[in-house]
C-alpha cells in the first residue's frame, strides 16, 4: 500500500513534482453566484504543512545478532526479510515573534518469517523555536521515538526495539562583541524491549551552562555540564554485584568549529569528564579526558569526505556497566556521478569498555555482557533522484562485534523509495 501511494504521488507531480491545481475561483454565473473561493496553492512548498511517505525493504542475515556458532533459540534460519512502511506528516506557525512547529513519523516494521516481533516505530517533535528580545532566542520541545536498534547499539542478542520520551530546552543570550551566553536542561527516559538491554534503562536529568565565542568563520563554545542517570530496571542483587542505580556525569568541554574555506571545515572538542556514583556537585575525584575531531571536505565539485575520531566517556549503551570508555574512527566518500545519481562509501572502527564499574559484576552475572568490544562496519550505497521528489537508494551494509572471544557478524542489504515534496 505505501509503495502504491508512493509511486502515485510520484507520478502525479510528474517531473517537476511541484503543481497541485489550478485555480479553484468559480466564472461568474457559477452556482456560487460569483463568490470567489480561495485558490489551492500551486506548488507542494505552499501547503501549511508536509507530507512524506517512504517504503523500505531489508534483508538482514542475522537479525538475533547471535554469534557465531550460536544456534538460533527459537529454531529456524537466522536471517530475515523486512518491510518498513513510514509515513510523516510536519507543520509550524508562527505566533508573534514565536515559532511553533510539529514533525511527525509513524511506520510500520513486518518481519516475513518471525512475525511476532512486527512493531509499531514512530517519531514525534513539537514545540516552539522562542524569541525574547533581539538578544535572546532559543527552543523548548518535547519529543517522542520508538525505533529498532543495530547490533552496534546495543548488549547482547537478542531483537531491540528502544523508546525515547525527552523534554528539552536550548537557550543563547548575546551579550556583546561575540559573546553569548548558553543554558541547556533536559529531561529523558529510554527503555529497551530486550531483557539484556532493560539492564541500561534510565532516567537522564541535563543541565548546563556555558559561554560562546563567533567572529569570522570560527566559534569556540566552553560548556559545563551535570548528567544525571537513574538506572530504572536494575535489581537489588545486581546493585550488590556492583551495578549503580545513580550514576552522574560532570563534563567540561571546550569545543571549536572552522570553516576554513567554501569546501572545508573542521570541529574539535577536548574535555574532562568525571562520574560520582550518586548526584553530587561536587567535583569527581577523577576527571578523564575526551576528545572529538571531524571535517568535511569537498575535494571536487563531485567528491565529499567526511571523517572523525574521538574518545568518550557516557552513560553504557554497548555494554552493562556505570559507565562505557569508547574509542572510534570513521570515513565516509560520496561521489556525484550525475545530478541524479550518488554513490557512497564508508567504514567505521570502534572500542568500547566498561569504566568506573566493579570488576566482580562481570563474574556475579555474565562476562560476555561487560568485556571489552570491538566493532567494525563498511557500507556502500547508491541513489538514485527520480524526480525531485522522488528517490530511490540501495544500500549495503556489514558489520562485525567481537567480543568475549566470539564474533557476532551481520549483513543487511536495504532497497528503499522515498517521497518528500519539498
Amino acid at each position: 500500500m505505501t509503495l502504491a501511494l508512493v509511486l502515485t504521488l510520484g507520478a502525479v507531480t510528474g517531473g517537476r513534482g511541484q503543481e497541485l491545481s489550478g485555480s479553484v475561483t468559480p466564472a461568474n454565473g457559477s452556482p456560487f453566484g460569483g463568490l470567489a473561493l480561495p485558490s489551492v496553492p500551486q506548488n507542494w512548498g505552499d501547503l501549511p504543512f508536509k507530507l512524506t511517505a517512504s517504503e523500505t525493504v531489508s534483508y538482514n542475515s542475522n537479525i538475533d545478532s547471535l554469534p557465531i556458532g550460536f544456534v538460533n533459540p527459537r529454531g529456524g534460519p537466522q536471517g530475515d526479510f523486512t518491510a518498513t512502511s513510514n509515513f510523516g506528516f510536519s507543520t509550524g506557525a508562527n505566533v508573534g515573534s514565536q515559532r511553533l512547529f510539529l514533525d511527525a513519523n509513524f511506520g510500520v516494521i513486518r518481519y516475513l518469517h518471525n512475525v511476532e516481533f512486527n512493531s509499531t516505530i514512530y517519531s514525534l517533535n513539537a514545540g516552539v523555536d522562542w524569541n525574547v528580545t533581539s538578544r535572546c532566542s532559543g527552543a523548548l520541545t518535547a519529543s517522542l521515538s520508538k525505533s529498532p536498534a543495530q547490533l552496534t547499539e546495543q548488549v547482547g542478542t537478542g531483537i531491540n526495539y528502544s523508546t525515547t520520551n525527552a523534554f528539552n530546552e536550548t537557550g543563547k543570550c548575546a551579550i556583546s562583541n561575540g559573546y553569548s551566553f548558553l543554558f541547556n536542561s533536559g529531561l529523558t527516559t529510554l527503555t529497551n524491549s530486550e531483557a539484556t538491554n532493560a539492564l541500561n534503562n534510565a532516567r537522564t536529568d541535563l543541565v548546563s551552562a556555558g559561554i560562546e565565542y563567533a567572529k569570522g568563520y570560527g566559534t569556540i563554545t566552553g560548556l559545563a555540564s551535570i548528567s544525571d542517570q537513574n538506572f530504572t530496571d536494575r535489581s537489588a542483587a545486581q546493585v550488590a554485584a556492583g551495578l549503580a542505580t545513580e550514576v552522574a556525569f560532570h563534563s567540561f568541554t571546550l569545543n571549536y568549529t572552522r570553516q576554513i574555506n567554501p569546501n572545508l571545515s573542521v570541529t574539535g572538542l577536548i574535555g574532562l569528564v568525571g562520574v560520582t556514583s550518586g548526584f553530587s556537585l561536587a567535583l569527581p575525584k577523577t576527571l578523564l579526558p575526551i576528545y572529538t575531531v571531524s571535517t568535511n571536505w569537498t575535494l571536487t565539485p563531485k567528491l565529499i569526505l567526511s571523517a572523525s575520531g574521538s574518545r568518550s566517556i557516557a552513560p553504557p549503551t554497548t555494554v552493562v556497566a556505570n559507565a562505557q570508555q569508547g574509542y572510534s574512527a570513521g570515513m565516509n566518500l560520496i561521489y556525484q556521478l550525475t545530478p541524479k545519481i550518488s554513490l557512497s562509501a564508508g567504514g567505521s572502527a570502534s572500542y568500547t569498555t566498561t569504566t568506573f564499574t566493579s570488576t566482580t559484576v562481570a563474574a556475579a552475572i555474565s562476562p560476555f555482557l561487560f568485556s571489552t568490544q570491538n566493532t567494525y562496519s563498511l557500507s556502500t550505497g547508491l541513489s538514485y533522484a527520480m524526480t525531485p521528489f522522488l528517490s530511490a537508494a540501495l544500500n549495503a551494509s556489514y558489520s562485525e562485534r567481537v567480543s568475549a572471544h566470539t564474533i557476532t557478524p551481520q549483513d543487511l542489504v536495504t532497497v528503499s523509495l522515498n517521497y518528500r515534496p519539498y
